[in-house]
């Protein structure tokens, strides 16, 4: 046979193929169309067929959007750890606890004229509200300042304080003896209290109490261990040591290196917002700033999970917007394997409609195989999301507690389908437009 005649033998074959075909199925099969179910799990399983045959070019497109996922997940795990965190370390302080600390402007630290808080102010403060327990808590130089016991060393922050402070909830004692009232009356003494993570550093609790630590410049005798509020941006409530305030004094005589904050305590009932409202009222009149001028921030449970909101708000976005390219490369990526899978596969295409499959069919094979194409990117990534937040936790106490994003998981797994969806349609449609004569031609 000539090869021009071949055509005509081919389109000859081809019809008596599809005649034996529907001669064959309406001899076994009974007369109804398979149903919509019976349509999808067809197309699903030759799906997994396909990604099976080719498992190169399906690892590498599952992997490019599993880290798209995995993005997705861990940004919004760390966030939302670290916000939990800093809220349930705020509030565990009691949830009645409101905070006054200093907040001078770049340029008057850069000139050395900053307005820090003072006696005065935690006068005014406890004028304001003479029947709630209002302390001074005065830190000494930075969060790590040389602490040393015996033989051993560590680093801590230092803090100074009045016997109200106790009153607040803000800390609990988990081994030893509170301060006695004797040894800290008008601010002196030489009792203090290690935090637990400091004490364990030392030896453990029974090592540090009732021994006399050594700080910058001074030293004083611990008489118990408490428990803080954990961990978070990278600093640690519970590594520090509770001193005198007159101690504290003492080690900066100067003042040079020393930062007052005020905390108040106030009863469950109490407005918070409103009293935060007439505290900063009352500090403006007393250091004679406006609104929008003020060089202190009230800090309070609700003000935090706030600013923490709108903070942890904004990097998300960007770094979404950075996943969101991530996304895009993949689709391309998928976009092209799946098209060049068409390709690759007219002949296959042409033989499944020559024995009856039906458009819809081969459109419906070739989207769910790009919807599992990127769902088990989307399985996968989640994992090595989860892991990845886990992992970042576990060595470093700047996120705060390990925590599993469920949103971030969610949107991961949707954003990865809607990949496979968008991406899959053109190819699909191709596909199923793809005419049996022309595709029995390829090769």
């Amino acid at each position: 046979m000539t090869a021009g005649a071949r055509p005509g033998h081919d389109e000859a074959a081809l019809a008596a193929a599809q005649a034996q075909a529907r001669a064959d199925a309406a001899s076994v099969l009974p007369a109804a169309a398979p149903g919509a179910w019976f349509v999808l799990g067809e197309a699903f399983h030759a799906a997994l067929r396909q990604l099976r045959s080719f498992p190169v070019r399906t690892a590498v497109a599952m992997l490019s959007v599993a880290l798209g996922v995995a993005g997705i997940v861990s940004v919004a795990s760390l966030s939302e750890g670290l916000s939990r965190t800093l809220v349930r370390s705020f509030e565990s302080m009691g949830r009645q606890v409101v905070i006054v600390r200093a907040d001078p402007s770049y340029e008057s630290l850069l000139l050395g004229t900053a307005n820090r808080l003072s006696e005065q102010d935690l006068r005014t403060v406890s004028r304001a509200f003479p029947q709630r327990p209002v302390a001074p808590f005065l830190r000494y130089g930075a969060f790590n300042n040389a602490i040393a016991l015996g033989s051993r060393k560590s680093t801590a922050a230092v803090y100074g304080t009045t016997l109200d402070y106790f009153a607040l909830g803000e800390i609990e004692l988990v081994a030893g003896a509170w301060p006695s009232r004797e040894d800290w009356r008008g601010g002196g003494g030489r009792q203090c209290l290690a935090g637990r993570t400091l004490a364990a550093e030392l030896g453990g609790a029974a090592a540090v109490i009732g021994r006399d630590l050594v700080l910058p410049g001074r030293s004083c005798r611990v008489s118990g261990v408490v428990k803080g509020a954990g961990s978070a941006l990278g600093f640690d409530f519970e590594r520090l040591v509770i001193a005198p305030i007159g101690l504290v004094r003492a080690m900066d005589s100067d003042g040079s290196r020393s930062d007052l904050e005020l905390h108040a305590g106030f009863a469950g009932q109490d407005d918070i917002d409103a009293i935060g409202r007439r505290l900063t009222a009352e500090l403006r009149k007393h250091r004679h700033t406006a609104r929008g001028e003020d060089d202190f921030i009230v800090v309070t449970a609700q003000r935090l999970r706030s600013y923490l909101d709108t903070t942890l708000a904004s990097v998300r976005a960007g770094l979404f917007l950075l996943m969101a390219v991530v996304f895009a490369v993949a689709a391309l990526g998928i976009g092209n394997v799946m098209l060049s899978g068409v390709n690759a596969r007219r002949r296959e295409i042409a033989i499944k409609r020559a024995i009856g499959a039906s458009r819809g069919g081969i459109f419906l094979e070739f989207l769910a195989e790009a919807v599992i194409l990127t769902g088990f990117g989307g399985v996968l990534g989640v994992v090595l999301g989860a892991a990845a937040a886990w992992a970042i936790t576990a060595t470093s106490s700047y996120f705060g507690e390990p925590t599993v994003s469920g949103s971030g998981c969610l949107i991961g797994i949707v954003t990865a389908l809607l990949v496979g969806l968008l991406t899959g349609v053109w190819p699909a449609a191709r596909a199923a437009r793809l005419d049996p004569v022309a595709g029995l031609h390829h090769h």
